[in-house]
């Protein structure tokens, strides 16, 4: 412990502060003007060994001070998992028993379970029997060792009306909600096909005519929305249901072969027309439409983009039928090609602005041969819903935004719609309607996304900006690129499929993410009426402060005629490029060899002889 010793000796006019510590030098302190008595202080330091131990202990570590509340709540959350794993863990074994042998409904001796029905419900034989008529639930057993599979006679009956009917029963294969294979009795009738007795039943056959396998609807429908959701494919399912139901391989290829036909397509698009409800009355939405689009007199702005992952292999065959769901959301082939080989592309998207791939014809041609469809060319609306889609078979062509847009302009005609279109190479586009449909441009306005203007020239970005340009507001048009990251995932499922089986799957897809969109979509509008205000309040205030801190009187007038200004200048510099890019290129060279030969024949004579020695010399030594 180190100890210090101070006096303090005070004068009429001065105190005189004296301080000494073991093997340290004297040091002294003068304070003038002060009038106090002499007093002598001796001062212990709070440092001690004990001290400094009782403050630590008062202070927390600085590991735990690091701690956030966050790292804190976790940790209690797994200390009070790992105090309860051991009793769930024994809760489990004990319920592998039956708890009661009292029958929950009659109160006699049982020994039946359904865990679909109840976890703790014991019921009796007579009981179970009554309630799982018509049931696609499996009973278990208590052999007083463990619970097997019931032997009850698993049965679907008709009901009573049916008696005067050609009524006749027949042993199916049914795979049921748990995906679990059972044998059914199962009853049908002559008054109607068997497929429409199978779905009063809650069953999907697998077959149109004498199934013997069927599905229960409820597994369908989980296939359904994991595979649209998760983008699970058939086998993935299958493989799913065999682990978790231990399956047998037999059991998991019946599955399969059932699920890749015709039956689980036919299944998706009867599902669609029940929950759209377009079989009762056509006019009703089917989700094509977007719920808060303008419908008439008002500006349609839509965003169009291509993929190139959603293609097709030539090996994967071919269809007999037409899709299920027409061009409900794909437009029909045939009219594709027609309009293709009737509007050949002229522009050089490649020369015109920052080497952009898009609207490139030789894009996607080294792939070509391996491939029916190399990728799949959309629009949506600016709330993102699906709206107009085709296959693309040569590369991406400016003709095809050409087709949505006249395929847009035909839907919405006599609607007094404005249609804004953002393209990731609308400066091209332009040029090219231009070209070749001037009247097409008419009540047409081209922008460039927000994120993909930043690629382009500068004068491209003045004109072409969805910031710059009215009728725009805060589109980003980035919507495609949103779509596309969900609908790419089904890639991997669709390039093996057939044509119409590829595009019902697509169109079911597209289907789906536009009911995702259209879930929410008042939620949407007001966070984008929020920000919209927010981006308009900040606006004014940063305008505001420039004009305030401009050295010269500058108004908001002077503003938007130097915008205009700017507008103008980038007109003439792309109208400057156009002029210049319209000379061949073969005159411009044959020009500039004329000028070259000119300047040569204007030379000395002795310098180019001078020149054609050395050049000779060069080659000599070359030789």
């Amino acid at each position: 412990m180190v100890k210090h010793r101070t006096s303090v000796r005070s004068t009429k006019h001065r105190v005189c502060v004296r301080r000494r510590t073991i093997g340290g030098a004297t040091k002294v302190s003068v304070l003038r003007n002060v009038s106090h008595p002499p007093v002598t202080v001796d001062v212990t330091p709070v440092t001690t060994t004990s001290s400094l131990d009782e403050h630590s202990e008062a202070e927390p570590s600085s590991s735990c001070m690091s701690e956030t509340a966050y790292t804190k709540a976790k940790k209690k959350e797994l200390r009070a998992w790992d105090s309860l794993k051991e009793d769930m863990l024994r809760v489990s074994y004990e319920s592998s028993a039956p708890s009661t042998n009292i029958c929950a409904l009659c109160k006699e001796h049982a020994e039946y379970r359904c865990l679909e029905c109840s976890s703790t419900n014991m019921f009796c034989e007579t009981c179970i029997t009554k309630t799982h008529r018509n049931s696609l639930h499996l009973p278990e057993k208590w052999n007083k060792t463990l619970y097997v599979t019931s032997p009850l006679e698993l049965a679907l009956r008709l009901p009573g009306e049916h008696c005067s009917h050609a009524v006749y029963a027949r042993d199916m294969k049914i795979f049921v909600n748990t995906g679990q294979l059972c044998s059914f009795s199962v009853t049908l009738c002559t008054c109607e096909p068997e497929t429409c007795t199978l779905l009063r039943y809650g069953i999907w056959p697998a077959t149109p005519e004498r199934p013997q396998t069927a599905f229960s609807i409820a597994l369908l429908e989980l296939f359904h929305y994991l595979s649209m959701e998760c983008q699970v494919s058939v086998e993935g399912f299958c493989n799913m249901l065999r682990w978790k139901n231990n399956l047998s391989l037999s059991e998991v290829n019946m599955l399969y072969r059932a699920l890749v036909g015709e039956s689980i397509s036919q299944f998706r698009h009867h599902h669609f027309r029940c929950r759209s409800l377009s079989g009762l009355c056509p006019s009703f939405d089917d989700g094509t439409t977007c719920p808060v689009c303008p419908k008439s007199n008002g500006n349609l702005i839509v965003t169009m983009d291509a993929n190139f992952g959603l293609v097709r292999k030539r090996s994967s065959g071919s269809s007999l039928v037409e899709p299920l769901h027409g061009n409900r959301m794909f437009v029909r082939e045939e009219d594709v090609q027609e309009y293709l080989s009737s509007h050949p592309d002229g522009s050089k998207p490649n020369e015109d602005c920052s080497n952009f791939k898009a609207g490139n014809l030789l894009r996607s041609q080294k792939n070509q041969q391996k491939l029916d469809v190399t990728g799949v060319f959309g629009v949506s609306c600016r709330h993102e819903i699906p709206l107009v889609f085709l296959n693309m078979t040569q590369g991406e062509r400016l003709a095809y935004p050409m087709y949505i847009i006249k395929e847009l302009l035909t839907r919405n005609q006599g609607k007094n719609l404005n249609l804004h279109v953002i393209y990731d190479i609308a400066c091209v586009l332009s040029s090219h309607m231009h070209k070749k449909a001037e009247a097409m441009q008419q009540g047409v306005s081209l922008a460039v996304p927000a994120f993909h203007v930043f690629g382009h020239k500068l004068q491209c970005q003045v004109l072409y900006s969805t910031r710059r340009l009215k009728g725009f507001g805060l589109t980003d048009g980035e919507g495609m690129e949103r779509l596309w990251s969900f609908l790419r995932r089904f890639a991997r499922i669709t390039k093996e499929m057939s044509p119409s089986h590829r595009l019902d799957l697509l169109t079911e897809a597209l289907l789906y993410y536009g009911r995702r969109k259209t879930a929410d979509i008042e939620v949407q509008l007001h966070h984008r009426w929020e920000k919209a205000e927010k981006v308009a309040n900040l606006a004014k205030e940063e305008l505001a402060a420039v004009l305030k801190e401009a050295p010269a009187s500058v108004s908001e007038h002077t503003v938007q005629r130097w915008m205009e200004t700017e507008n103008e200048v980038a007109r003439l510099t792309v109208l400057k490029t156009k002029i210049a890019d319209s000379v061949p290129k073969w005159k411009r060279v044959y020009v500039t060899t004329l000028i070259e030969l000119q300047q040569l024949k204007s030379c000395d004579h002795d310098s180019a002889v001078a020149d054609e020695k050395k050049w000779t010399g060069n080659c000599c030594q070359i030789v």
